[in-house]
């Protein structure tokens, strides 16, 4: 949040802020929808129960995990409730359920990459003078860079992390790393978090990834 103050001033921070708002909006709500999509495909009910299988975002926000977001540029939404026994498969069940919020975000970075591409380049044009303009640009941007985030923050396997999930599903019961990150995975984080090293860790990986990507699109389009 304080970056994009940083960046813009006056009108255009005002609108940065409200695009970086929806985009966080967007990208937790189809994380969690997804999870509770592949559930729901997998046999089990209870996300549509508790009124999860939606597009609804205010279903999957959790205020406090939003503000943290807003603030730090981490935080989370409300878990989506499942019940594995309901799997028609269990370990399989859980590692799709597990990898489907990063699945779709990081389908949508490809495509909002795609169109910040085509957009840089002109094949879609937009007047970035007009408030609509800029807010639609850095919109496409702001999207593809928090599911890009999110992707890779989800997929650290750190508890209770989508990463974390994906491996415990195929990992026996009584491992030592699963049950150290059951007891001390959120602690674990907030000293990541406040060292500086996830920040590190997400940036690295985001360059590493999003720089070829761009370079695949621009390559492909023009």
């Amino acid at each position: 949040m304080f970056n994009i103050l940083n960046a813009y001033s006056g009108n255009q921070a005002i609108i940065a802020i409200l695009a970086f708002f929806i985009a966080i909006l967007f990208s937790l709500t189809i994380h969690e929808f997804s999870h509770a999509a592949v559930a729901h495909m997998q046999g089990d009910l209870t996300p549509k129960a508790y009124g999860r299988l939606t597009l609804n975002p205010f279903k999957h926000i959790e205020p406090m995990g939003m503000l943290m977001l807003l603030i730090v540029g981490f935080g989370w939404a409300k878990p989506v409730p499942i019940n594995p026994i309901k799997f028609k498969n269990y370990r399989k069940g859980m590692f799709f359920v597990s990898i489907a919020g990063v699945t779709t975000n990081f389908i949508m970075f490809l495509v909002f990459t795609a169109l910040n591409v085509l957009i840089v380049n002109g094949a879609i044009v937009i007047d970035l003078e007009t408030s609509l303009g800029f807010f639609t640009f850095i919109l496409v941007n702001f999207i593809a860079i928090i599911n890009l985030s999110l992707a890779i923050f989800n997929l650290l396997p750190i508890f209770p992390l989508d990463g974390f999930n994906m491996v415990s599903s195929f990992s026996k019961t009584h491992n030592s790393f699963l049950q150290f990150m059951q007891k001390n995975g959120t602690i674990v984080l907030i000293v990541l978090l406040l060292s500086g090293i996830l920040e590190l860790v997400i940036s690295t990986v985001y360059n590493f990834i999003s720089l070829p990507v761009t370079n695949f699109f621009t390559n492909l389009f023009f």
